[in-house]
């Protein structure tokens, strides 16, 4: 036969397990706010997004990711990955080609004048560009992007500040 359970063991336990899983949930759910126009139309400066990053989860081409910018680790950027390591990125004819294919129209046109020289994604880090090339400070700029800056994958629009009237959206 057990004995009773104390009335402050009662309210410690589930208030423990209530605390170890939201530091769980913390750690690999994150909500950020869109600091700029570079992923418009896809997301819109001030926008707030669910990102979530699990342990052994590699961010895949097409993916849009959050990371800590490579210049300014206090600063976070959202962009498209393009390129995993292997891929030969470049652009012919104001189009953005991953071995030697051209990107879909939506977010593969390059501005006027803008063209990327071919080179190799190294390993362990990642291309990304903004889906709004011509107002996107990317890969095309600083270079492939360390992977152990990323923070995750964007996968929610959970508000929009110019809504549509949906309370949230998949990110594409």
């Amino acid at each position: 036969m057990s004995r009773p359970k104390s009335l402050i063991r009662i309210i410690l336990e589930p208030l423990l397990v209530a605390l170890v899983l939201a530091m769980a949930v913390r750690t690999v759910v994150t909500i950020y706010s869109v600091p700029s126009e570079s992923m418009a139309p896809a997301l819109q400066p001030g926008d707030r997004i669910v990102v979530t990053r699990f342990p052994g989860d590699r961010p895949e081409r097409g993916d849009v990711i959050v990371f800590r910018h490579p210049f300014d680790p206090h600063r976070f950027s959202v962009k498209r990955v393009i390129g995993v390591p292997g891929d030969l990125v470049e652009s012919a004819g104001g189009r953005v080609r991953i071995r030697g294919r051209s990107l879909p129209q939506a977010y593969g046109a390059l501005p006027q004048g803008a063209e990327i020289s071919p080179q190799l994604v190294p390993e362990g880090h990642l291309f990304v560009l903004g889906d709004n090339h011509a107002h996107s400070y990317d890969s095309r700029h600083w270079g492939p992007l360390p992977s152990g800056l990323v923070a995750g994958r964007a996968r929610i629009i959970l508000w929009q500040r110019h809504s549509t009237g949906r309370i949230f959206k998949w990110v594409e």
